[in-house]
């Protein structure tokens, strides 16, 4: 499993010793480069792929269902349904719908999802819709999950990013972390968007740890609408001080488009996503290591 450096900017000390005994406790600093000294090399480019939709589209999450193209007639496994809320949408398009659960009274079938009880290619597509966060081991779902669906089938799907630990949850992934995991495992994305603002549902869920009618979807809205107009704010605010600063893009409504959908996905509750099964890579984004050897 990857585990990406955290790019901590303190300085790294050592202790300079004399014997057996610690001549000065006064830390100095060594040529050691943090990743941290490296974040100004990091351009747009480098956090946003070319080849994946980056855009939420209108009706949000809900639009996965359309983007995901045709189901009428497709197998469908729906891995980790709980109590099933996308089984009619799936049916409703014409998907053969297989739900698998490790326990529980709406699942079609019990399993693990380290082992699934399905052969090869057994799928056109698969649901995995709030799962990958909860896995202590997503390498190998992963790898299960490219073994049941058959080649150019659809992954698509719900992972966590700023939303609260909840349940059992390990990984909560930024937009590169899910393009990692998916690439690695032979997944080309096709579209990562965003589901809600990050930011505003923290703060719901400390002032509702538990559902209040009502009150709670009202301050739901509120909150999100804020949140969105802070977010357009800080957008506004770019673009006047790389104007003033005469900063090149500052011209390009591009630039300004595409620090809009970073801005998005930094502070997203987490993200909606598709992607199609493809070959395995032949190699994957480095990180830090790319701009280093850049120079």
């Amino acid at each position: 499993m990857l585990h990406r450096a955290t790019g901590s900017r303190v300085a790294m000390h050592h202790y300079s010793q004399a014997g057996s005994g610690i001549a000065s406790m006064a830390p100095r600093r060594t040529a050691i480069t943090s990743t941290g000294a490296l974040d100004g090399k990091v351009r747009l480019d480098d956090q946003l792929r070319p080849d994946i939709d980056y855009d939420r589209p209108r009706g949000g999450g809900d639009a996965l269902f359309d983007l995901v193209g045709d189901l009428a007639g497709a197998r469908i496994l729906d891995l980790g349904c709980g109590l099933a809320p996308f089984r009619s949408r799936l049916e409703d398009k014409g998907a053969r719908w297989v739900g698998l659960e490790l326990d529980g009274p709406a699942c079609s079938v019990i399993g693990d999802g380290d082992r699934l009880p399905f052969s090869d290619d057994a799928f056109d597509g698969v649901l995995c819709s709030a799962v990958l966060e909860h896995l202590p081991e997503p390498d190998r779902t992963m790898a299960e999950i490219r073994r049941v669906l058959r080649h150019g089938g659809k992954l698509f799907g719900y992972s966590s990013f700023l939303e609260p630990f909840h349940g059992m949850s390990y990984y909560h992934m930024s937009h590169m972390g899910l393009e990692y995991l998916l690439m690695k495992h032979g997944f080309r994305p096709t579209h990562i968007f965003p589901s809600h603002n990050g930011t505003a549902y923290q703060l719901e869920c400390m002032l509702f740890p538990k559902h209040v009618p009502v009150m709670q979807p009202l301050f739901r809205k509120l909150a999100q609408w804020s949140f969105a107009n802070v977010l357009a704010a800080n957008r506004l605010a770019r673009r006047i001080a790389h104007g003033v600063l005469g900063k090149a893009g500052s011209r390009d409504p591009e630039n300004h488009r595409q620090y809009g959908r970073l801005l998005s996905l930094r502070f997203a509750v987490g993200f909606n996503f598709i992607a199609e099964r493809g070959t395995l890579p032949d190699n994957l984004p480095s990180g830090y290591s790319a701009l280093i050897k850049e120079g």
